[in-house]
């Protein structure tokens, strides 16, 4: 394990578990007490302060109360600071009041004064779920610090109703989808890559096994070739959209090997290779009468199948 992967390690320990003594750092990263001092050094040289208190019940702790001074922000990254605790507060993430007490110190220490107007509208989960969430995010935080497989039940949402069932995942990173955290790994279980919403771990065990990155993976890479975060099936995608719709997809970037050609003033064809079978479904399906499936077949003869089921419904 990296120098730079263990003082983050200390700092996601004290984050979570308050106060440490070094003797119990240094055995849960496996170090000596000596290299817990080290990652001291390295966190404070990056801005984290560790404080010390002296004492039968002392141990290290993370400092509150240090302040920014002669910061020498720009307008321009203060302007950036701004929109980004706008957009946090806008959503529902696991750190956003957090985050916006940070950021306030730092606008009011730079006595930035300028309001900002900006609302970030997304569904996302309840107050509720995002607290149940947070110490599962500091745990696999964790995990892939320290290359730990975590061990998990996990429910799925499968055509046929829920299934929950055991998982033994090597995680490899966690990002942030429509106000949804997860996290992707190597699943042993099923021998590829998955993506794991933490709503939907029932139960979850860090475990004392290390793992190998078995399969490379570039998700940024991956999310650029898909339409949403589902890594299933290829699609040779070729659509007739017609207006309003043809004008809001002109202003998207769909994904990155996307041709739209304009047909006429209200129409386009739209191409692309893309992956996320699944969501390409639900995304043409919700943009109603304004498209036409030209390709392929099988997506046509869905979207046809689940319009006449529609139309039941309402007849």
């Amino acid at each position: 394990m990296s120098r730079i992967s263990n003082a983050l390690n200390v700092f996601f320990l004290l984050q979570s578990r308050g106060k440490m003594t070094v003797e119990e750092l240094a055995q849960q990263l496996e170090v000596t007490p000596r290299m817990i001092k080290k990652y001291k050094k390295d966190l404070e040289m990056a801005g984290i302060y560790i404080g010390t208190q002296r004492g039968k019940y002392g141990g290290y702790y993370i400092e509150r109360n240090r302040t920014i001074e002669n910061v020498g922000l720009t307008k321009d990254e203060l302007n950036a600071l701004k929109m980004a605790m706008e957009t946090i507060k806008s959503g529902s993430y696991h750190y956003s009041s957090k985050f916006e007490i940070l950021s306030s110190k730092i606008l009011n220490l730079e006595t930035y004064k300028e309001k900002q107007y900006y609302y970030n509208k997304l569904m996302k989960e309840s107050d509720e779920i995002v607290e149940k969430e947070r110490s599962i995010w500091i745990d696999i935080n964790l995990a892939i610090n320290n290359r730990n497989k975590v061990s998990m039940e996990y429910k799925s949402l499968k055509p046929d109703g829920l299934e929950i069932k055991e998982r033994l995942v090597n995680p490899y990173g966690i990002f942030d989808y429509k106000g949804a955290t997860y996290f992707y790994g190597y699943c042993e279980t099923a021998q590829d890559i998955r993506f794991f919403k933490l709503s939907r771990i029932m139960e979850y065990q860090i475990m004392k096994e290390k793992f190998d990155v078995k399969l490379e993976y570039d998700l940024k890479e991956s999310l650029a070739q898909s339409y949403g975060i589902y890594n299933d099936d290829t699609v040779d995608l070729k659509l007739k959209i017609f207006y309003p719709m043809s004008e809001i997809i002109k202003e998207k970037s769909i994904c990155n090997n996307q041709k739209i050609t304009q047909i006429d003033e209200k129409t386009i064809y739209f191409e692309a290779m893309m992956n996320g079978y699944t969501e390409i479904k639900t995304w043409i399906m919700s943009m109603g009468s304004s498209v036409e499936v030209v390709k392929p077949a099988e997506l046509r003869n869905y979207i046809l199948s689940e319009t006449k089921k529609i139309a039941k419904l309402y007849n």
